[in-house]
């Protein structure tokens, strides 16, 4: 990867930014991150936002690991909240922006729609935020006390016995593996999928699969791949990519929910003290909805974006239709405050849009520094907040060498196989039964590839990510937080992988 001229204006240079690999690994388009950056203008996370050369950067307000203060009082469970208060709101943004019209809108309608609604669904969005937040200490209480009672493999533990019950981002695997029994039930469908007639299979009304797929569509309406990539559909849009995962489905393993989280708790139990064994129940007691309301308001996140979506694609179809534009996807690369002139027939962006979607594509070939600013080191930024550790793997990793590549041990056990080198869920359809992905990091609708891959390996994270999460559900061994495995893995390599060591050995 190229270098990047990532320069500070001074009045920014003075404080602490942080990129934000989980959410934005890539450089954006101008809109994309514009809606990323008024997310979090809106204050869950106590964050601002900059985006430089495209890509996302946070800086704390205050001091790091600084949580914001609540605006109404706390009730109830974190889960009673998520489930009883912040989701009905969640679902209503998302609500309110299906049931509208968008087939028969004008261009100056969908740019109305989309500004009317994007301040409720930033509200929504850090109502999400906000429950990660409030699932800190607990998750917290239970590392924290395993790592001075076991030492350093006391987090893994933790983590471990945190996967607990099953979760929402899980059952998406298992919705994609019944698709793939309904397609080999379904003679036409099964023989366009050894063929790679995708487009047939997408349109074939051949039962079960078409009941099946319309099931599925409907279930997963509107989840993006990524939280921040706005200008990229979501498989109820273009489900062609949704073909090509049921292909690699129907070939793989079939693989039973993992019971590591049991083994992780008695293990715990046989090597504790008697005298904290109480202490130890009492924070497993506290903890045990973290993964629950964690990947279910992560999912919910991916809705609402795609849902703010809706206006957007149609507004560049229509624009596209009239010769605005020379492609739908346009629309990305205008700013916010540049659509109502766009669409109104008054701005004529189509050399903007080029020359900005030139700079983007010259942009995603970047290599962002992990933090710009303050001389504080990435792992200087996890001993300030636990958060920024356990969730974004801000942690000291050891340097990687001709055949090893080190990270955060995120899920137990060792693989070898080949690896595949992924840096988008477009480039996924490729895996294998058996393969190791390596990518930047996970997202829900990466999930049902880890039914299929042996290991998994991210540029980003830490013990309490997404990827380490749902590794941990599908029983297959992680790294995470590796910061440059795509880059210092070879696609094809054959490699090692060790969960527990936090090792990827090249062989």
């Amino acid at each position: 990867m190229a270098e990047a001229p990532f320069t500070l204006e001074a009045a920014v240079a003075g404080r602490l930014w942080i990129q934000d690999t989980i959410h934005c690994p890539r450089a954006l388009p101008p809109l994309s991150s514009a809606v990323w950056c008024a997310i979090m203008a809106d204050g869950a996370l106590g964050m601002d936002s900059k985006t430089f050369n495209g890509f996302v950067f946070m800086s704390p307000r205050g001091m790091p690991g600084t949580a914001p203060g609540h605006t109404e009082p706390l009730e109830g469970t974190v889960r009673w909240r998520w489930e009883q208060r912040y989701l009905p709101k969640v679902r209503a943004a998302y609500e309110s922006l299906r049931r509208r019209d968008y087939a028969s809108a004008t261009a100056e309608e969908l740019v109305s729609v989309f500004e009317d609604e994007l301040g409720p669904v930033c509200r929504a969005f850090n109502l999400t935020l906000g429950s990660a937040v409030e699932l800190g200490p607990d998750a917290d209480r239970l590392s924290d006390f395993l790592e001075k009672r076991l030492g350093a493999e006391g987090g893994l533990l933790a983590a471990t016995i945190l996967h607990g019950a099953d979760t929402e981002t899980a059952s998406l695997g298992r919705d994609v593996r019944r698709l793939a029994d309904a397609a080999e039930q379904t003679a036409n469908a099964k023989a366009m999928l050894a063929a790679g007639d995708f487009e047939g299979m997408r349109d074939s009304g051949d039962e079960p699969w078409h009941a099946e797929l319309a099931r599925f569509l409907g279930e997963h309406a509107d989840e993006i791949a990524l939280w921040s990539e706005l200008h990229e559909p979501p498989w109820s849009e273009d489900p062609l990519p949704l073909m090509r995962l049921v292909r690699a489905t129907v070939g793989a393993a079939r693989r039973s929910s993992s019971q590591a989280s049991a083994r992780a708790e008695e293990e715990v139990r046989t090597r504790l003290n008697p005298e904290d064994i109480a202490e130890f129940e009492a924070a497993i007691s506290l903890s045990r909805d973290y993964v629950p309301v964690i990947e279910d308001r992560a999912r919910w996140q991916l809705k609402l974006m795609g849902a703010l979506r809706l206006p957007l694609a149609a507004l560049g179809k229509r624009l596209a239709e009239s010769g605005v534009f020379a492609d739908p996807g346009d629309v990305f690369f205008l700013e916010v405050e540049e659509l109502a002139p766009v669409a109104a027939g008054t701005f004529d962006a189509l050399a903007l849009v080029a020359e900005r979607r030139r700079q983007w594509e010259r942009n995603v070939a970047l290599e962002a520094p992990q933090t710009l600013g303050l001389p504080i080191s990435w792992e200087m930024v996890g001993s300030f907040s636990s958060m920024a550790r356990r969730m974004f793997g801000a942690a000291a990793i050891q340097a990687p060498t001709a055949t090893v590549v080190s990270g955060i041990g995120a899920s137990g056990g060792v693989a070898t196989g080949r690896a595949r080198v992924v840096r988008s869920l477009d480039e996924a359809e490729g895996l294998e039964d058996g393969d190791i992905l390596v990518c930047p990091s996970t997202s829900p609708p990466w999930t049902p590839y880890l039914a299929i891959v042996s290991a998994l390996v991210t540029n980003s994270g830490g013990v309490l990510c997404h990827a380490a999460i749902e590794a941990r559900e599908y029983g297959i061994p992680a790294v995470v937080g590796t910061l440059r495995a795509t880059e210092l893995i070879v696609d094809g390599a054959t490699v090692t992988v060790d969960g527990t060591a936090g090792t990827i050995t090249i062989l």
